[in-house]
Protein backbone atom coordinates (compact mmCIF):
# COMPACT_ATOMS: atom_id res chain seq x y z
CA UNK A 1 0.00 0.00 0.00
CA UNK A 2 1.60 3.37 -0.95
CA UNK A 3 1.66 6.18 1.54
CA UNK A 4 -0.63 8.68 -0.35
CA UNK A 5 -3.33 6.00 0.04
CA UNK A 6 -3.04 4.87 3.18
CA UNK A 7 -2.05 8.89 3.82
CA UNK A 8 -6.07 9.75 3.45
CA UNK A 9 -7.08 7.08 6.06
CA UNK A 10 -4.91 8.26 8.54
CA UNK A 11 -6.49 11.98 8.01
CA UNK A 12 -10.06 10.90 7.84
CA UNK A 13 -8.98 9.69 11.38
CA UNK A 14 -8.09 12.93 12.43
CA UNK A 15 -11.10 14.65 11.13
CA UNK A 16 -13.50 12.23 12.55
CA UNK A 17 -11.96 13.09 16.03
CA UNK A 18 -12.01 16.68 15.61
CA UNK A 19 -16.23 16.04 15.02
CA UNK A 20 -16.32 14.12 17.76
CA UNK A 21 -15.11 16.64 20.16
CA UNK A 22 -11.78 16.02 20.05
CA UNK A 23 -9.29 19.01 20.55
CA UNK A 24 -6.62 19.83 17.31
CA UNK A 25 -4.08 21.34 20.49
CA UNK A 26 -4.22 17.99 22.65
CA UNK A 27 -4.08 15.70 19.02
CA UNK A 28 -0.65 18.14 17.72
CA UNK A 29 0.78 17.53 21.29
CA UNK A 30 0.08 14.31 22.27
CA UNK A 31 0.60 10.59 21.29
CA UNK A 32 -3.04 10.29 20.80
CA UNK A 33 -3.97 6.21 21.54
CA UNK A 34 -5.01 4.85 18.48
CA UNK A 35 -6.46 1.58 17.16
CA UNK A 36 -4.92 0.65 13.43
CA UNK A 37 -7.40 -1.68 11.63
CA UNK A 38 -5.38 -3.63 8.69
CA UNK A 39 -6.74 -6.29 6.12
CA UNK A 40 -4.53 -9.24 4.99
CA UNK A 41 -3.56 -10.41 1.19
CA UNK A 42 -3.72 -14.04 2.73
CA UNK A 43 -4.26 -15.80 5.48
CA UNK A 44 -1.02 -15.62 7.82
CA UNK A 45 -0.27 -17.20 11.02
CA UNK A 46 -0.71 -14.44 13.98
CA UNK A 47 3.28 -14.39 14.27
CA UNK A 48 3.51 -13.13 10.69
CA UNK A 49 0.47 -11.01 11.41
CA UNK A 50 2.50 -9.33 13.81
CA UNK A 51 5.57 -8.79 11.98
CA UNK A 52 3.52 -7.19 8.99
CA UNK A 53 2.12 -4.63 11.24
CA UNK A 54 5.24 -4.01 13.34
CA UNK A 55 7.04 -3.35 9.75
CA UNK A 56 3.68 -1.43 9.00
CA UNK A 57 3.63 0.97 11.97
CA UNK A 58 7.91 1.43 11.19
CA UNK A 59 6.87 2.27 7.74
CA UNK A 60 4.05 4.94 8.61
CA UNK A 61 6.35 6.65 11.43
CA UNK A 62 9.22 7.63 7.95
CA UNK A 63 5.83 8.23 5.80
CA UNK A 64 6.99 5.12 3.26
CA UNK A 65 5.18 2.63 1.72
CA UNK A 66 3.64 -0.38 3.54
CA UNK A 67 5.36 -3.68 2.95
CA UNK A 68 3.62 -6.48 0.83
CA UNK A 69 0.61 -8.57 2.74
CA UNK A 70 -1.03 -6.09 4.42
CA UNK A 71 -3.41 -2.75 4.01
CA UNK A 72 -4.42 -0.35 6.30
CA UNK A 73 -8.23 0.04 6.52
CA UNK A 74 -8.91 2.39 9.10
CA UNK A 75 -7.49 4.21 12.13
CA UNK A 76 -9.92 5.38 15.24
CA UNK A 77 -8.03 8.04 17.71
CA UNK A 78 -9.40 7.71 21.32
CA UNK A 79 -9.86 10.38 23.62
Amino acid sequence: MKYQEYESILKEALLEYLQNGGSLVEAALKDMPKEYIYEFDEKYPEDIKKQLIDKAHRAMRVKKDLPDGIRLVKVVIKK
